[in-house]
């Protein structure tokens, strides 16, 4: 699973991220070179107190992308199904049945009896994640 907005990790990424690194530290030891540590002080108490509203706030005022970047697809859902009964090679399904590359949630509450009888016959009460025929 890839979270979407955020770049894979690769080497390219590494060093753009060591540089930029770099950039800033060098950036803050000229400013406070520059301007002092008393004014650089109080500018730093200012910034960080905007920086801390401003993060308390972002998640009331930015749109929500999901809980960590998981998708939030709701799952399949079978509640107090009834009884299936397979015969003959046939299928009996009391629960949910998703084909192979479907990657969403299942959910199986109280399933029913599922019952096979006979040779090739498949009964299934859980989540079957089967291949394509």
């Amino acid at each position: 699973m890839r979270v979407v907005g955020v770049p894979a990790r690769n080497k390219k990424w590494v060093w753009a991220g060591r540089v930029a690194f770099a950039v800033i530290v060098t950036g803050l030891v000229v400013y406070l070179v520059v301007v002092g540590l008393e004014k650089a002080d109080k500018l730093a108490s200012a910034i960080s107190a905007v920086a801390a509203l401003a993060a308390l706030a972002a998640p009331y005022l930015l749109p929500a992308s999901g809980s960590g970047g998981v998708s939030r697809v709701e799952p399949d859902r079978v509640e107090d199904s009834g009884a299936a009964r397979a015969t003959g090679g046939g299928r009996a399904n009391a629960g949910v049945d998703i084909e192979e590359g479907a990657d969403r949630p299942a959910q199986v509450i109280r399933s029913g009896d599922a019952t096979a009888d006979g040779p090739g016959s498949v009964a299934n009460t859980g989540v079957l994640r089967r291949s394509q025929q």
